[in-house]
């Protein structure tokens, strides 16, 4: 076999391409070896020390309470508006409503007008047929027509409000309008309809009114204490989800330990920032432009 150069001869032509094959093989294995160990000996970026099989976003909650603490005078801000146009809200555009309350006394007499355990007993049941009776069509028609409401019975139930105190055979009708006079009329007429209709549908004595509605001069709605409540924590939930969300977007580096924690390196040095040196500077030339000016002005004199 004989090398001359780049050229590889062997006794036969066999023997000389297969020596060749092998020449290249260990060329290519000396390279790929080259290349391998000037990789390992190349310095590593501290970004390639970061984890990547995790991409989930950790939320720091004492660093997070910092920031909110920081940013408390926005928060409170945030409150006091809220609360303010909330209470706006409800004291200029949602009009107030009236409550009017008549009273019904539902018993049973029997017996010559004598009344018993089982009457008693027997009312108490009544009470809650009659609350259902009363919000029917029939009722709710009958009192449209005596007032001449323009409504319709379904709007006219959501005005109506029955109800039964417990171990008692009272029942309660309160009526919720805007126009105070008008849940007084409704309150009443109920009353004097249900005292004509159900004796007939049930076939059972009539009710008494125990008591007659009067026309109320006190706001029963809206409570502008609860809006104010609730506009003032909606203010701050606002407020709060706003810093979180920007805390939670803030990719930057701020502090030395922020390079500790993310990139696993500490800073050799930090340099301070200082308005004194900005403003030292910012002094210094408009010195050298004031010097620079007298100069020119001399020269033109000259």
């Amino acid at each position: 076999m004989i090398y001359r150069g780049r050229r590889i001869i062997g006794d036969t032509p066999v023997q000389t391409d297969i020596i060749k094959g092998a020449y290249r093989m260990n060329q290519t294995a000396e390279r790929s070896s080259v290349r391998e160990t000037a990789r390992q000996a190349e310095p590593k970026s501290p970004l390639m020390k970061l984890p990547v099989e995790s991409e989930e976003m950790e939320i720091d909650l004492v660093d997070l309470a910092y920031v909110l603490f920081d940013r408390i005078h926005y928060i409170i801000l945030s409150l006091l508006i809220g609360a303010l146009l909330l209470s706006a809200y409800s004291f200029f555009l949602i009009k107030p409503t009236y409550t009017s309350t008549s009273k019904l006394y539902v018993v049973s007499a029997s017996k010559d007008s004598v009344v018993d355990i089982s009457d008693l007993n027997l009312g108490t049941s009544l009470t809650s047929d009659y609350s259902q009776l009363m919000l029917s069509y029939p009722v709710l028609d009958q009192i449209i027509d005596e007032l001449d409401l323009d409504m319709s019975s379904d709007r006219l139930a959501k005005m109506i409000s029955l109800t039964n105190p417990s171990q008692t055979r009272i029942l309660n009708i309160t009526v919720t309008s805007t126009d105070a006079q008008l849940a007084c009329d409704i309150a009443n007429t109920m009353a004097q309809v249900a005292v004509r209709y159900l004796p007939v549908t049930m076939s059972t004595s009539a009710p008494n009114i125990a008591q007659v509605a009067r026309v109320s001069t006190v706001k029963a709605g809206p409570s502008y204490t609860r809006f104010t409540m609730i506009g003032a924590l909606l203010g701050a939930v606002i407020a709060i989800g706003i810093i979180t969300l920007l805390y939670l977007l803030d990719d930057t580096i701020h502090t030395s330990e922020d390079m500790e924690k993310y990139f696993g390196i500490v800073p050799l040095a930090t340099i301070p920032e200082n308005d004194t040196l900005n403003s030292d500077t910012a002094a210094e030339k408009k010195k050298k432009r004031r010097k620079r000016g007298s100069k020119k002005r001399k020269g033109a004199v000259l």
